[in-house]
């Protein structure tokens, strides 16, 4: 078999995992549902799930340390895993007035951290009139909400939330 048919043949296979994938993902199912991957919807527009609310005189701050820890505020959760930081560091979380859902996450007052190891940003959209069925969580230009980057994420429906795996820290939103 040529390089050329073995090549088409592992994209055709692909294609057929990620499609049976989509699949899945809408099957009923009983009880409770389950966190689902989100996937990037190839050629399709992202905009940000437009939902107002916050508050910029709230936020909570919390150290965290080498063994890891959990900072919370109204449904939105940063979850670090032991490993993650060489250091304590205080960590403060605000869910800023917005047209937009959005959080933002600072660590040690800086605007943008990294972690020896990903951690976990849970988002809350229950708040929101129209909730999105299939949302993908962004990296996004704090001031301007241009989405940067696509991240990698699990929507749970049922709890109205969308948990996101990070190795930086900045602005992050969900888009429909």
């Amino acid at each position: 078999m040529s390089f050329l048919s073995r090549s088409a043949s592992a994209l055709a296979c692909g294609a057929v995992v990620l499609v049976l994938a989509n699949c899945s993902a809408d099957a009923p199912t009983s009880g409770a549902s389950t966190p689902t991957p989100s996937l990037s919807r190839v050629g399709a527009r992202h905009d940000l799930l437009a939902c107002p609310g916050g508050n910029d005189n709230v936020s909570v701050r919390k150290l965290i340390g080498p063994n890891g820890g959990r900072i919370q505020l109204d449904g939105f959760a940063m979850d670090v895993p032991q490993g993650a930081l060489l250091d304590t560091t205080t960590f403060v979380m605000k869910v800023p007035e917005s047209r937009v859902l959005k959080v933002k996450i600072r660590a040690r007052g800086e605007k943008h951290f990294t972690f020896e190891k990903p951690v976990s940003i849970t988002l809350d959209y229950s708040r929101c009139d129209n909730a999105p069925s299939d949302p993908t969580g962004w990296y996004v230009d704090e001031n301007t909400d241009a989405e940067l980057e696509q991240m990698p994420g699990f929507n749970n429906a049922s709890s109205e939330s969308f948990t996101l795996q990070t190795g930086h820290l900045s602005g992050y939103a969900l888009a429909n």
